[in-house]
């Protein structure tokens, strides 16, 4: 879990540092087209891992026999924090960047989309009298997606608050990760984490358990590339922003991000698997990194390279974000270890991943 939360952490700094600091010329080739495909997993894989992460604290509470609502406040709880460090980080943003709009401070970005993803989640898939609702989740995963690309980009009367009509839908800049469809993200990601845990009882069934994600994952985008002519054929979108919030889109991302996940299996059950991995470690400081590297990246100190660098260039930049950020990883998980309840909390919680 943790090195798939990194390998999300590296991705994501691809992706922001090369759109914010390639030149016009270089985002007009095609390796700068590939590293934007990639950049389409880190989102949909945070979110993912929400619901893995709901799914193995579900199954340990269940285990103490811990209540419905007791689930449901915990969960909801740690969902109000990520809202509040959503705000937060956009005022901090606004201070830091001189030129924002002050428009920008009720942006709904990733962190403000994982917040209520999780609140909403709570309430869908927590277990009732130790029965797990699968199939409510899946249908509710399944509308989410369908009215994806209908809700995720409409347009809202002007008279309904902007800030709040945006964690719905609506058109960037405001509304980046509305909850139509992400939120079908975590919702499969619980189902997805039940089947994971189950299918950890021992060493055997978890290689197949992973071999399986991994093959179905290959089923999923052989079967979205086989169907594209009729797709094409049958559905028209209204815009390319429609259309990333679509189905195809949906499955296709499913697809890579389970084989990723086989990925990850093999990588952390390889020789030497045990030794330092710069994944691991982002995973666990996935917050953090996301909190600093966006200020780098995207903020003023470096802003004589904004939109100035060859891919040449920004690879080296990448490069140097990348052990930039590592060492501060380091740093922080070795003299920061959270405020004392957020440590007992952890004490009295299995080996489950943060949200971000």
């Amino acid at each position: 879990m943790d090195w798939l939360r990194g390998l999300a952490v590296l991705l994501m700094i691809q992706t922001h540092l090369y759109d914010s600091w390639c030149s016009p010329a270089a985002k007009t080739t095609i390796e700068y087209g590939w590293t934007r495909f990639w950049g389409g997993i880190p989102s949909r894989l945070f979110l993912l891992l929400v619901g893995v992460s709901m799914a193995i604290r579900y199954e340990h509470q269940l285990g103490t026999g811990a209540s419905r609502r007791v689930m449901i406040r915990v969960a909801a709880k740690r969902g109000v924090e990520i809202l509040v460090l959503a705000y937060l980080f956009r005022l901090q943003e606004y201070l830091l960047g001189g030129a924002y709009d002050w428009h920008d401070l009720f942006r709904v970005d990733i962190l403000n989309c994982i917040g209520l993803c999780m609140i909403a989640a709570a309430f869908i898939t927590a277990p009732h009298r130790g029965r797990r609702p699968i199939a409510l989740t899946a249908v509710t995963a399944a509308i989410f997606v369908a009215l994806g690309p209908i809700v995720g980009p409409h347009h809202f009367p002007d008279w309904l608050p902007r800030p709040l009509t945006s964690y719905l839908g609506g058109e960037r800049p405001m509304s980046w990760f509305p909850l139509f469809p992400w939120l079908a993200w975590p919702l499969i990601g619980v189902l997805v984490g039940h089947a994971w845990v189950r299918g950890s009882a021992n060493a055997r069934r978890q290689a197949w358990t992973f071999l399986i994600t991994g093959a179905v994952g290959a089923a999923l985008i052989l079967s979205v590339i086989a169907l594209r002519p009729v797709t094409g054929r049958l559905v028209h979108y209204p815009n390319w922003m429609a259309q990333q919030m679509g189905p195809e889109v949906f499955f296709h991302r499913l697809g890579v991000i389970g084989l990723l996940a086989l990925g990850a299996y093999l990588a952390t059950h390889l020789p030497g698997s045990k030794r330092f991995s710069l994944m691991r470690l982002f995973g666990q400081t996935s917050l953090f990194v996301y909190w600093i590297h966006v200020e780098l990246v995207y903020g003023l100190l470096f802003g004589r390279l904004h939109h100035a660098l060859s891919m040449r260039g920004a690879t080296v930049g990448l490069l140097a974000m990348t052990a930039a950020m590592g060492v501060l990883a380091q740093l922080r998980l070795r003299y920061w270890h959270g405020w004392p309840g957020r440590r007992k909390l952890r004490a009295n919680l299995p080996a489950a991943p943060s949200p971000l």
